[in-house]
């Protein structure tokens, strides 16, 4: 018995070894923080002077790995967090991993993950907006659309030539339904050469079966060190989570501004967002980037024909220092009209001004 416990456990030993030699674990990051002044920055129209996040990157941290599995199939898995590298805190108090948490398989059919995702949207216009989607609330607006991430994702992408495409599920989980608290998105692009352009679009049901819409599209064209960006973004909410869940400022520091009597569900919130950008590498260490973004909306915080306006400039300067760390300063200007004030704390524009460092590990 002794001698066949011992055998089994060698076997085991050389198992792992063996698996071992296939596989990788890998820990990487951002840590990444600013100073910023903001005008206008609560229902008093002071201003405020800050350390606080990245302006295009969240600090984050997490684990990735891959193990191969032959025949050009690997098992996948990646876990990320993120955190304010200011305070240290964790972005998501209730979340190990907030930012991204999945197992699956790769190969030469695409990709396939099983877990906490990005979104559809989001996945799509990371690769064509310039900011590649800003961190700081005053330049990520536009992209409050997509959500982010969604929570118990089945996903699939693929790359074949230039084509690139994207699926991806989200299970509602709620007995007796299977649209209640859904997600569903999908996307494609094409890549020839310097030019690229794509479209997306995805749906988000809430608890009660009310849906969130957005769809875009993109294009994106290299002349030398310069790449030119044009975008569109639409949406469609009838659950209200778009202007009270990301929109709207915090009440704690512009007041209960939001009008009463809205109904999302009669008067669903309508966007119709565009941006148009510019990225120039004057040099190998310095790139410099430019981008305007304008949005019309009806029926801001569900009442019917409240209409307004919002258009934002961003500039940003990033100067290497290596490969994994760089210097940055940023200029970012927002104006509100009409209903959209209540996307403002304060007056109805704002100005930032940034200056940060980004280590990449």
């Amino acid at each position: 018995m002794k001698k066949s416990a011992l055998t089994l456990a060698a076997g085991a030993l050389l198992a792992s070894s063996a698996y071992a030699q296939s596989s990788s674990v890998t820990l990487y990051g951002i840590a990444d923080v600013s100073v910023r002044y903001t005008t206008n920055s609560n229902a008093k129209n002071d201003g405020q002077f800050q350390m606080t996040d990245g302006a295009v990157t969240q600090s984050r941290w997490g684990l990735k790995g891959a193990e191969d599995l032959g025949n050009n199939l690997k098992a996948i898995f990646q876990l990320e967090n993120g955190y304010s590298i200011d305070t240290g805190a964790k972005n998501d108090s209730s979340r190990l991993f907030n930012r991204q948490a999945y197992v699956g398989l790769a190969g030469d059919f695409g990709t396939v993950k099983l877990g906490r995702q990005y979104t559809e949207g989001f996945n799509f216009f990371g690769d064509f907006d310039p900011l590649t989607i800003g961190n700081y609330t005053a330049n990520a607006w536009p992209f409050f659309l997509t959500q982010f991430r969604r929570d118990n994702v089945i996903s699939y992408s693929g790359a074949f030539g230039g084509l690139n495409v994207g699926a991806s599920y989200g299970f509602g989980e709620q007995p007796g339904s299977i649209t209640t608290n859904q997600y569903w998105g999908t996307r494609a692009s094409y890549s020839m050469g310097p030019f690229a352009v794509g479209g997306v679009y995805q749906e988000i049901r809430d608890i009660n079966g009310n849906k969130q819409q957005m769809w875009g599209a993109s294009g994106k064209y290299g002349i030398g060190p310069a790449k030119l960006f044009l975008g569109y973004i639409g949406g469609k909410d009838r659950t209200g989570i778009i202007d009270n869940g990301f929109m709207n400022a915090d009440a704690s520091i512009s007041g209960n501004r939001v009008p009463a009597g809205g109904n999302f569900q009669n008067n669903p919130r309508k966007d119709t967002a565009g941006f148009l950008g510019v990225t120039y590498q004057a040099t190998p260490a310095l790139a410099l980037t430019g981008v305007f973004y304008a949005d019309h909306i009806t029926n801001v915080n569900g009442v019917s024909n409240n209409a307004g306006n919002r258009y934002t400039g961003v500039l940003l300067a990033e100067y290497s220092l290596s490969k994994r760390t760089q210097l940055y300063g940023t200029v970012d200007y927002n104006k509100v009209t009409g209903g959209a004030v209540t996307e403002l704390p304060g007056r109805n524009n704002q100005l930032g001004v940034a200056t940060g460092i980004r280590h990449i590990f």
